[in-house]
């Protein structure tokens, strides 16, 4: 099973994204960790909006999730603290289950 973790967050006034990136990048990796891409992007509305997207690959239960969680928190915890004051709360942080991945410049059988 493959899953995604997904957050949506907003950079401060006056905030750069080269600023948030440097925080936001770990300062400790783990071999294991399941987060094996991570895709961030910035509104084309709103370039102060961030969204972020973590593949998880490989095969996973959504119960594996609080294992991983309190795995990585020690590194979490120290990026959280680089960054708390250059993003507001995120409006979105959850993991979801993927169900379907689809080409749209190819045709789709139902």
């Amino acid at each position: 099973m493959q899953l995604v973790g997904v957050m949506v967050r907003k950079l401060n006034e006056g905030v750069e994204y080269g600023e948030f990136r440097r925080g936001w990048l770990p300062d400790e990796t783990l071999p294991d960790d399941p987060r094996t891409r991570v895709i961030t992007a910035l509104g084309l509305e709103d370039s102060r909006e961030i969204i972020t997207i973590a593949l998880i690959e490989g095969d996973h239960e959504p119960a594996d999730v609080q294992a991983w969680a309190e795995r990585l928190a020690p590194v979490e915890e120290r990026r959280y603290e680089r960054i708390k004051d250059l993003v507001g709360p995120p409006t979105l942080n959850a993991v979801y289950r993927v169900v379907a991945e689809d080409d749209l410049s190819r045709p789709i059988a139902g």
